[in-house]
């Protein structure tokens, strides 16, 4: 028999709080109790504490700078191969525990709470989606997403495609192996992943706006590198979207 309404929730409410008593839910970062149909991973006191990136943006890459500034200092110096992006959230205290876990931790749970920053995000600067055709992310070379068993960017950019109706896919190969960007320096991050990425075979990217996602955004080199390939492709436009920005 299916249960619809009132009585479908009131027995799912039964259910996950029965399990709660053997598995009890906890946040995953500061480990208090969470409500039964809690969906997020965190408790309202964590999740206040991750810092939104305030307006106003550089224009290029969407870190935070002055008042009368439109280009931060190192976007005065480089020369990115994306059109603009934008980072809901900064890299720093509760957010990069958080994401760590989600990453590496195995913490899918996560998910929800940190596609809602982006998606919240995106609601306050519609600029971001306008005219965009296609959403992608940043590939995994296959050995890296069997290890994980998930591509955390692929899930993110899953849910913001859910949320605004836009059309969502792998549109990138990874076919180099490469080592972790957050492990080099500056000069060789600008060097690690040079030819790592590729488009999919018999795919067309005719004149369509993409908006790439990725979970961080730090010097903005393999944002870059992926926007390299997809305008050789014929994108007639590529803007990124990270959850955190990497001061």
């Amino acid at each position: 028999m299916l249960l619809y309404g009132p009585m479908n929730q009131t027995m799912t409410l039964i259910a996950k709080n029965f399990v709660n008593l053997i598995y009890p839910l906890h946040c995953a970062a500061c480990g208090v109790p969470l409500d039964a149909m809690d969906t997020g991973g965190l408790c309202l006191s964590c999740e206040s504490r991750i810092k939104q990136n305030a307006k106003p943006f550089c224009i290029v890459c969407g870190r935070p700078v002055k008042e009368d500034e439109k280009l931060c200092a190192e976007c005065e110096k480089q020369d990115l191969a994306f059109d603009r992006a934008w980072s809901a959230c900064l890299y720093e205290g509760v957010l990069k525990e958080v994401i760590h876990l989600f990453k590496y931790g195995g913490k899918l749970a996560l998910s929800g709470t940190l596609a809602g920053q982006m998606t919240g995000f995106v609601r306050d600067n519609p600029e971001i989606i306008d005219g965009i055709g296609l959403l992608t992310f940043v590939p995994m070379r296959k050995k890296g997403s069997r290890q994980r068993s998930f591509n955390q960017s692929e899930i993110l950019a899953s849910a913001i495609a859910k949320e605004f109706g836009i059309p969502v896919s792998q549109v990138l190969d990874k076919v180099i192996p490469t080592r972790r960007q957050n492990e080099l320096s500056r000069d060789e991050r600008l060097f690690n992943l040079m030819g790592a990425f590729r488009v999919k075979s018999g795919i067309t990217l005719d004149a369509v706006k993409i908006l790439l996602v990725d979970d961080v955004m730090t010097t903005g080199t393999t944002l870059s590198e992926c926007a390299k390939v997809l305008k050789a492709s014929a994108a007639a436009e590529v803007r990124c979207l990270t959850l955190a920005r990497g001061l």
